[in-house]
């Protein structure tokens, strides 16, 4: 029995060396899988990293640029209710001006009208300047010719009454 004692402690010692062996090879064959894992797992980490950077980034990019556009949107809807005051004034200074525009046109055309009546109140006037001139001038006549007349008369008058005391008197000497 010895032979079978001394055989199962060979085949122990076998298996004892066997499974040592297979140990130490599974525990090394992991060791080196597990680094393997250990560095893919430390560069997934680095890049998570570079990309949490990046994305952190992107994000204060966005902030930045949602910022901005509520800005733009603000003063657009700014512009937008100026645009709407200005062209309305607009609207209404075109009125205005067409008013005007008109209300000028009829005041020319008022102008022209009265410049006419005076320009036939002037002629009007200068005729009746140069009427009155002439009655004046015929005034003048008839009163130098009433004062010659009045001269004659007073000068027959003379010669009447002494004509009229000369046949009284009967003398003709006047």
């Amino acid at each position: 029995m010895s032979y079978i004692t001394r055989n199962a402690n060979i085949l122990l010692l076998f298996l004892i060396i066997i499974s040592s062996t297979a140990l130490v090879g599974a525990t090394v064959y992991f060791q080196s899988n597990f680094d393997k894992i250990n560095e893919a797992y430390g560069l997934k980490l680095e890049q998570l990293n570079k990309i949490s950077e990046e994305l952190d980034k992107q994000k204060v990019t966005l902030e930045s640029v949602s910022s901005e556009l509520t800005i733009k949107t603000a003063r657009e809807q700014q512009l937008g209710e100026q645009y709407q005051i200005v062209n309305t004034e607009k609207e209404t200074l075109e009125g205005e001006n067409t008013q005007l525009t008109t209300q000028k046109n009829a005041l020319e055309s008022e102008l022209i009208e009265t410049e006419s009546a005076l320009a036939g109140a002037q002629n009007s006037l200068e005729a009746s300047k140069a009427l009155v001139v002439s009655l004046q001038v015929e005034v003048d006549d008839l009163t130098a010719d009433k004062n010659a007349l009045a001269n004659q008369r007073d000068d027959l008058q003379t010669e009447v009454s002494c004509l009229r005391s000369a046949n009284e008197t009967e003398e003709a000497g006047c």
